[in-house]
C-alpha cells in the first residue's frame, strides 16, 4: 500500500494524467509527431521507426 499519489481508477486519475501530460503532448507535436491520447495511454506515431524510437527516449 502507497501513501501517496491517486490510485489507479480513481476519478482524479485521468484529469491528473492530463494536467500533467499536457507539456509532453505539445513538445511531441512541436517535433512533428502525432500522438493519441486518453488520460495515461499514449500512442506516438512517426514518419519512420526511428522517429519514434527518439520521441520514446
Amino acid at each position: 500500500m502507497t501513501i501517496e499519489g491517486t490510485p489507479q481508477g480513481d476519478p482524479l486519475s485521468p484529469l491528473l494524467s492530463n494536467i500533467v501530460l499536457d507539456e509532453l503532448d505539445k513538445e511531441l507535436e512541436k517535433r512533428g509527431h502525432r500522438i493519441v491520447r486518453y488520460a495515461d495511454d499514449c500512442n506516438i506515431y512517426g514518419k519512420t521507426l526511428r522517429a519514434e524510437e527518439r520521441a520514446s527516449e
